[in-house]
C-alpha cells in the first residue's frame, strides 16, 4: 500500500492515508491532478497492461485504479509533460505531450531511443470505455516576440529571435509543467530533439571505445553549450497555441520539480543541467501586474460617469409623485420604452458571458434569440391588457387579485431574493477581474445615486443612452478583433471554421446537448419568463401612455435583440481568431474565460477607445443593478410597506422606496463581494440555469392565473413548490444523466402547470369574481 500525506492542523503533523497499489512497476511516467483525481500517463510498465494511462478517485480509492484509454502512438512513452486545464468547448482535459519511446533492438544495433513531439488530449467527460484522444499541436513556437500586456513576469526578454530547436519542435522530454490560470500551461526546461536523437543514434551503433567516447562527450556539453529550452514556454489550451514569455534567468534543467504555490507564484525546484549532473538551484517566478490604463481613459470613464450622477440628480429635482416614481407619469416614448425593456433583458451578462460562450464553443446557444418574435403577439394579446386595465404598480399585485396574498408575497420574495442580488453579483464578478471589490462598491454607489432618487424615468432614460453607448462599443472592438485576426475578415472565417466555431445547428435528438429542438424550446420559454412575470419589463409596460405604445415597444426589442445576438456571438469568434493569431497577447494568469472580453479591452485596444468601451461595459452591468434596483423598490413598496399600511401618502411612498433602493443595493453589494472571489467559469450557463429553475414557477403563476379558470391558490402554491423541488433537486443530484441545462425553465413550468391542474381536481378554485382577470377571446387591449 501507499498513501496520500495530508497536514492535520490539530494534531500539528502530517497524516498518511493509505491508498491502493499501482497496478504494476511503473518507471518514467508522469503525472497530473485535478480536484480529487490522479492521472498517471506514461512511462515503463513492469508488466503488460491494457492501458498506459490509469486514474485513482482519491475519494473513493477503494475502487482502485481504472484504466482509461491508451496513448496513442508508440507504446512506452517516457517521460513526457502531462497536466489538466480548461480548454475548448468548455471542457476539461488531460494533456499528454512530449517525451521519448524506443526503438526494439536488432541484431546489429541496440535500442535506440527517440524523442517524440506530439501531444494528446483526452476529455475526461468521456466514458472511459469509448473516450477518444485527440492530437493537438506542437510545441513549436514562431519568431514573434512577446508582447504581453496585463500580466507579465519576471522573465528576461529572449536574447535573439524565438527559433524552434533544429528539430521544428521542442519534444519536452523531462520538463517541467505548472498549469497557470484558467487555461494556460507554462513549460520549462527539455532538451533539443535534434541533439538527442543524434546521440541515441550513435550510441544505438557504435560499439566499444568509440561507444564510450560518444557518452562522454554528450555527458561534458555544459548548460552554456547545451541546446536545452531556455524559454518560459506557453500552451493556450483554447486556441491550441503555443508561444514564450521569455528566457529563464538561469540554466535550463530537465527532470525536476514544477509547483504552483497557493499565491499563484511558480515554484522551480532542482533538475539536471547536464546529464547526469543536478543541481540544488531553486528559484520561485511571480506575475506582477502592470497596469497600462491610460490617463485618457481614466477621464473618459470618470466624464461618463460623472454624466449618469448628473443625470440621477436632474431627476431627483423634478417634483415627484408615486406615479412618476414608479411609472414615470406615463410620459415615456414607446421607443425609449422598448430601448429601456431590451436594455435590461440584453444587459451585462450578453455583453460579458455572451462572447465568453461563442469563444469557448460555437453559435448553437444563438438561435434562442429568434423565438422572441413570438412572444410580442401572446403578450399585447393576452397579458398586457390585464395590466394596463389594473393599472399596477407592481405586476405580483395581478397574482393577490387572481389568487390570495401569500401568492403575491412569495413572487414578490422570489424576484426580490434573487433577481436583485445575486444576477448583477454575478456580471460584475465575471467584469471586474482582481478588482473587483473596489468595482462592486463603485458601481453600487453611483447605481444608488442617480437610482434612487430618480425613480424608473432615470432608470428608462438612463437606458437609452447606455445603449448607444453599449453598441458602439461592441461594434468598435468587433472591428477591432477580426483586423487583428491574420488575413482580416477571410482569415477570421477561415479560422473559425476550421475550429467548429460556426457551427449553428445540430439536429441530433439527445436531450442532453444544445441540439437545435432544446435551444428553440429553451429560447422561447426563457422570453416567456422574463416578458410575462419580470417585474423589471412589466413596469416598464406601465410608462407609456397607454397600450398600444407599450406594445410597439414590444415590438422593437425584436430586431435590437437579434442584431445583438449576431454582434455579441461574432465578438465571440473573433475573439478566438484574434487570440489564435497572437495568442502571446492574452494573459496567462487570466482567472476564469468570462474575462476574455474585459481582459481585450484592458490590453489591447488604444488609449481612450479603452475608456470609451469599458464605459459601455459599466453601463450594462449599472442598466441591469438600475432596472433591478427600481423595480425592487416598487415590489417592496407596494407588496408590503402600502398593503400592510393602507391610505399612505405619495411622499411616504417614495421616501421608503428610496430607502428601500439603497438597502437592496447595500445587500447585493454584499452578495457581490461574496461571489467575486467564488470560481464562476461559465456565467452564462450559471443565469440560464438561474433563470430555468428560480423563475420559470413565476411565469407558470401568470400563465395559470389568465388561463384557467379551476386554479385556485392552493393548487398554484403546489405547483410552485413542486417546481423547485424537481429543479432543485434535479440540478443537485449526481445522476448518469441528466437533461441539459437549457431544459429546467420548461421541465420547471410543465411540473408547476400538471401539479397545479392535478391539485386542483381536488381543491378546485373557491374564489369568485375572477372573471375580469382571466383572459377571454375577442377582449381588446
Amino acid at each position: 500500500m501507499r498513501g496520500r500525506r495530508e497536514w492535520d492542523a490539530a494534531l500539528r503533523r502530517a497524516v498518511e492515508t493509505p491508498l491502493p497499489d499501482f497496478p504494476c512497476g511503473v518507471s518514467l511516467g508522469s503525472a497530473a491532478a485535478k480536484d480529487n483525481r490522479v492521472y498517471v500517463a506514461g512511462g515503463s510498465y513492469a508488466a503488460d497492461l491494457p492501458s498506459d494511462v490509469w486514474t485513482l478517485d482519491l475519494e473513493a480509492p477503494q475502487r482502485g485504479w481504472r484504466p482509461l484509454p491508451a496513448l496513442p502512438g508508440p507504446k512506452g512513452r517516457s517521460l513526457p509533460v502531462a497536466f489538466v486545464q480548461n480548454g475548448d468547448q468548455k471542457k476539461t482535459l488531460l494533456y499528454v505531450i512530449g517525451g521519448y519511446a524506443k526503438k526494439a533492438a536488432s541484431s546489429d544495433k541496440a535500442a535506440e531511443a527517440y524523442t517524440l513531439s506530439d501531444g494528446f488530449a483526452y476529455d475526461l467527460q468521456q466514458p472511459a470505455a469509448s473516450g477518444r484522444w485527440r492530437p493537438i499541436s506542437p510545441a513549436v513556437v514562431g519568431g514573434r516576440r512577446p508582447e504581453v500586456g496585463d500580466q507579465r513576469s519576471d522573465l528576461r526578454p529572449p536574447a535573439s529571435d524565438l527559433r524552434p530547436p533544429a528539430s521544428g519542435a521542442w519534444p519536452l522530454l523531462g520538463a517541467r509543467c505548472v498549469t497557470v490560470g484558467d487555461q494556460h500551461a507554462l513549460v520549462f526546461g527539455g532538451p533539443d530533439a535534434a541533439a538527442y536523437d543524434d546521440n541515441q543514434r550513435k550510441m544505438a551503433t557504435l560499439t566499444g571505445a568509440a561507444r564510450e567516447a560518444q557518452r562522454i562527450a554528450y555527458l561534458s556539453v555544459t548548460p552554456e553549450r547545451n541546446r536545452w529550452n531556455r524559454q518560459a514556454l506557453v500552451y493556450h489550451t483554447v486556441t491550441d497555441r503555443w508561444f514564450s514569455l521569455g528566457e529563464v534567468p538561469f540554466p535550463p534543467t530537465v527532470v525536476g520539480a514544477a509547483i504552483r504555490r497557493a499565491d499563484g507564484s511558480v515554484l522551480l525546484a532542482s533538475g539536471e543541467v547536464q546529464p547526469g549532473v543536478r543541481t540544488p538551484v531553486c528559484a520561485v517566478g511571480r506575475f506582477v501586474q502592470h497596469r497600462t490604463f491610460h490617463w485618457l481613459n481614466w477621464v473618459v470613464m470618470a466624464l461618463y460617469f460623472g454624466g449618469l450622477a448628473g443625470m440621477g440628480w436632474w431627476f431627483m429635482r423634478k417634483k415627484k409623485s408615486a406615479d412618476d416614481y414608479f411609472k414615470g407619469g406615463g410620459r415615456i416614448p414607446w421607443w425609449a420604452a422598448g430601448v429601456s425593456i431590451f436594455a435590461a433583458m440584453f444587459s451585462s451578462i450578453s455583453f460579458l458571458a455572451v462572447p465568453a460562450l461563442a469563444y469557448m464553443s460555437d453559435w448553437r446557444y444563438a438561435p434562442k434569440s429568434a423565438c422572441i418574435a413570438l412572444i410580442p403577439p401572446l403578450v399585447i394579446g393576452c397579458y398586457l391588457p390585464f395590466f394596463r386595465k389594473l393599472k399596477l404598480t407592481c405586476a405580483y399585485e395581478y397574482l393577490e387579485l387572481r389568487f390570495n396574498l401569500a401568492c403575491r408575497l412569495f413572487a414578490s420574495l422570489a424576484f426580490n431574493l434573487f433577481m436583485v442580488a445575486y444576477l448583477p453579483a454575478l456580471a460584475v464578478a465575471a467584469a471586474t477581474g482582481a478588482d473587483v471589490n473596489a468595482c462592486i462598491v463603485v458601481v453600487s454607489l453611483l447605481t444608488i445615486l442617480y437610482c434612487a432618487f430618480g425613480g424608473i424615468e432615470a432608470v428608462i432614460w438612463s437606458d437609452v443612452v447606455q445603449t448607444v453607448v453599449l453598441f458602439g462599443g461592441a461594434l468598435l472592438i468587433l472591428v477591432l478583433l477580426i483586423s487583428g485576426t491574420d488575413s482580416g475578415v477571410a482569415g477570421a472565417v477561415q479560422t473559425a471554421g476550421l475550429a467548429n466555431k460556426l457551427k449553428l445547428l445540430d439536429f441530433a435528438l439527445d436531450p442532453s446537448r444544445p441540439v437545435i429542438w432544446v435551444v428553440l424550446l429553451s429560447g422561447y420559454v426563457e422570453c416567456l419568463i422574463s416578458y410575462t412575470s419580470d417585474q423589471c419589463v412589466i413596469q416598464r409596460y406601465m410608462t407609456t401612455k397607454n397600450a398600444k405604445e407599450a406594445g410597439r415597444g414590444l415590438w422593437l426589442t425584436v430586431p435590437l435583440s437579434l442584431v445583438a445576438t449576431v454582434v455579441f456571438f461574432s465578438i465571440g469568434t473573433a475573439l478566438y481568431t484574434f487570440y489564435r493569431s497572437q495568442p502571446e497577447r492574452l494573459a496567462v494568469t487570466m482567472p476564469k474565460a468570462d474575462s476574455i472580453l474585459p481582459t481585450f479591452i484592458a490590453n489591447d485596444l488604444p488609449m481612450g477607445v479603452a475608456g470609451l468601451v469599458l464605459a459601455g461595459l459599466f453601463a450594462a452591468t449599472i442598466t441591469t443593478l438600475a432596472a433591478n434596483l427600481n423595480s425592487s423598490a416598487t415590489s417592496i413598496t407596494n407588496d408590503f410597506f402600502v398593503r400592510l399600511r393602507k391610505g399612505t401618502e405619495d411622499r411616504a411612498q417614495v421616501r421608503f422606496a428610496q430607502a428601500c433602493t439603497v438597502a437592496v443595493r447595500l445587500a447585493g453589494m454584499a452578495g457581490a463581494l461574496m461571489l467575486a472571489n467564488m470560481d464562476i467559469r461559465a456565467v452564462y450557463d450559471q443565469f440560464l440555469k438561474f433563470i430555468g429553475i428560480l423563475t420559470s414557477g413565476l411565469a407558470c403563476l401568470f400563465m395559470l392565473g389568465i388561463f384557467t379558470r379551476r386554479v385556485g391558490a392552493a393548487a398554484a402554491l403546489a405547483g410552485l413548490a413542486a417546481n423547485y423541488v424537481v429543479c432543485i433537486g434535479l440540478d443537485r443530484a449526481e445522476l448518469a444523466w441528466k437533461p441539459h441545462l437549457l431544459l429546467y425553465g420548461a421541465i420547471g413550468i410543465v411540473t408547476c402547470l400538471v401539479t397545479a391542474l392535478a391539485v386542483s381536481a381536488v381543491f378546485p378554485n373557491r374564489k369568485t369574481g375572477i372573471e375580469e382577470l382571466m383572459w377571454r377571446r375577442g377582449e381588446k387591449t
